[in-house]
């Protein structure tokens, strides 16, 4: 699972130099159904990177693999950047918080790493599930570290979510299977990080923001990758550069849902994830979900369309 699975950072207040992804605002009005064909499409193409991801790890360090989606994630970047000349494109590489992206790189790295290392054993459906509580968490974390409040419909979301979390999981003897701490881990990496994108992300323009993410990334990765190299066989070098490819598409897809339409419209469409997930796991790995899965799957979905719902209400 890439590491981004919920809104893209907000946008900057000034893009005056940054016209090639302006926000909905600026653009004088929304476009919904373009803005839910982008969610979707992003879901679909999140999902075809988890795909290869996992279907690498099962071969090659888990690292290796994180290494070659930033990697091929701020190439991609670099490349559509030079495109876009030196105006604009050397506006996108100016940050008013080079210390707060970085934080956010590294937590948004931490949950890629927990994320493919739970891919080896785990299937797909499973960790989505997981980690798709994520937003609960955000809420539940937002009152201490960033002041907010939550009101009596997002607690009840709250508590709806994290009983799905216990209904897909499961009875687990943790000792024998400690694997299925991982998505956890994923979980609380990529809130944290959600919660640093509120504190940092506003400050700049998402592609800055998601430039920087990547870089992060790749250089932290790039640093640890040659203790776990292991030589690359050249029938994988096409998955390889898929997984950095989607890596960088799957995130710029989400960040053009954000442009034509709001987030509490569009983010519940990112739940067809789970349908994808089981889709690509029965096909490629042979995974049948249990009813569980369903169930706790169902009940966060519920739960975060309930979230979205109430954050809308409060704004408005």
């Amino acid at each position: 699972m890439s590491s981004s699975r919920s809104p893209a950072p907000e946008a900057s207040e000034d893009h005056t130099s940054t016209a090639p992804l302006t926000p909905p605002e600026a653009l004088g009005r929304d476009r919904p159904l373009k803005g839910i064909g982008y969610m979707i499409a992003a879901g679909l193409l999140f999902t075809m990177l988890d795909t290869g991801v996992k279907t690498l790890a099962q071969d090659y360090s888990p690292v290796q693999v994180v290494w070659a989606r930033y990697v091929g994630h701020v190439v991609i970047l670099l490349a559509w950047f030079v495109w876009l000349g030196k105006s604009s494109g050397g506006a996108m590489l100016k940050t008013g918080s080079l210390t707060g992206q970085c934080l956010r790189g590294l937590l948004l790295l931490g949950a890629s790493t927990f994320a493919y290392l739970a891919f080896r054993s785990l299937p797909l459906l499973q960790v989505y599930v997981i980690n798709f509580s994520s937003p609960l968490l955000v809420a539940l974390l937002a009152v201490p570290l960033l002041k907010e409040r939550v009101s009596w419909r997002q607690a009840m979301a709250i508590i709806l979510g994290f009983a799905g979390v216990v209904i897909c999981v499961g009875p687990v003897d943790w000792r024998s299977q400690p694997a299925i701490l991982l998505p956890f881990g994923l979980t609380l990496c990529f809130a944290l990080y959600q919660l640093t994108t509120r504190r940092f992300g506003r400050q700049d323009h998402p592609l800055t923001s998601l430039f920087y993410a990547g870089l992060a990334g790749a250089v932290v990765s790039s640093l640890v990758v040659p203790a776990f190299w292991s030589s690359i066989d050249p029938r994988d070098l096409p998955l390889f550069m898929f997984v950095g490819l989607m890596g960088a598409a799957s995130q710029l897809t989400l960040i053009m849902a954000m442009r034509y339409a709001p987030a509490s419209l569009v983010s519940p469409f990112l739940y067809l994830q789970i349908i994808w997930a089981a889709l690509f796991g029965f096909v490629f790995f042979g995974d049948v979900p249990r009813p569980e899965t369903w169930i706790g799957a169902a009940l966060i979905s519920v739960a975060g369309v309930m979230l979205a719902v109430s954050k809308k209400r409060s704004s408005s």
